[in-house]
């Protein structure tokens, strides 16, 4: 390909095909021209996250590897789906991008990522560098930061095993559960954050969140009067236990559990022992 000149070159050209191809499967739209052997690729996110403006570009760099032109179009103003709107992009019809289709995710031409699991076993034999950006493809596109208990959640469904034992190739141990009809995969932010699963070479917004989630001050017994006085604040500011937990991880870089705030507003609440609340206090006494 044009522009690659180097052995180094050539393995970030790699790396980025093996990302766009997770791309593929998670959030890209696959328009396969119904008469001629061709596919173009659609990419669609939200507008709530300034960071996805330049993750959409960083896709739409991938594609332009393949020499198929492509870029941003018009956004998506917001609508009852989608109140922040969206940033879109679209490439053109390429032999190229169905060659991927087909012959790397291994699906036929009236197969969709929806519903029918890729066909990648080979996969499982690639580099572990290319594995790792197969993976970051799929995360950035399909995966989540859960502040709950500490994990990315990746929605895996129809290929969750396919992942599971992806990740368990990279020395990874992963969770799987359903919901409501949907596979998902679950591994620890520690693990997430050594993977670097989300792409490191652009900021997004679940990365961003995934280094500040890892990198949190804990406190596992006694918490410092600081603490105490913050989570007092914020409650009498009417914020719920959620809320406090995301405003103490942005603005003081501390991670507390829902469950110990929640425990900390109902001590908070309690009056004093032998004090009976409904009795009035007399000055001077």
């Amino acid at each position: 390909m044009a522009g690659i000149d180097s052995e180094e070159d050539g393995a970030r050209f790699i790396h980025k095909m093996y990302y766009l191809l997770g791309f593929m499967v998670g959030d890209a739209g696959k328009n396969l021209s119904a008469t001629h052997p061709r596919a173009r690729l659609q990419l669609d996110l939200s507008r709530k996250y300034k960071e996805n403006l330049a993750l959409g570009n960083y896709v739409m760099v991938c594609v332009s590897q393949l020499g198929v032109p492509c870029g941003r179009i018009a956004d998506r103003p917001p609508g009852k789906r989608d109140r922040h709107g969206l940033y879109r992009w679209s490439s053109y019809f390429s032999e190229a991008l169905l060659w991927l289709y087909t012959a790397c995710l291994g699906l036929r031409r009236v197969e969709r990522t929806s519903y029918n699991p890729v066909r990648m076993k080979w996969l499982l034999t690639a580099s572990t560098e290319c594995r790792a950006w197969f993976l970051r493809g799929i995360a950035d596109s399909d995966g989540t930061v859960s502040l709950r208990d500490k994990t990315v959640v990746i929605t895996s469904e129809p290929n969750t095993i396919f992942f599971k034992d992806l990740l368990g190739s990279l020395g990874i141990h992963a969770r799987t559960h359903e919901s409501r009809g949907f596979g998902y995969v679950t591994i620890s932010a520690t693990d997430a954050f050594e993977l670097e699963i989300f792409n490191p070479e652009v900021d997004t917004h679940r990365g961003l969140l995934l280094r500040r989630l890892t990198s949190a001050r804990t406190f596992q017994r006694r918490w410092p009067s600081w603490l105490e006085a913050r989570v007092s604040s914020l409650t009498r500011d009417g914020l719920d236990a959620g809320a406090i937990r995301d405003r103490l991880l942005h603005e003081d870089g501390t991670y507390v559990k829902l469950r110990t705030i929640r425990t900390k507003q109902c001590q908070q609440k309690k009056p004093a022992l032998g004090v009976d609340p409904r009795t009035p206090r007399l000055r001077g006494v």
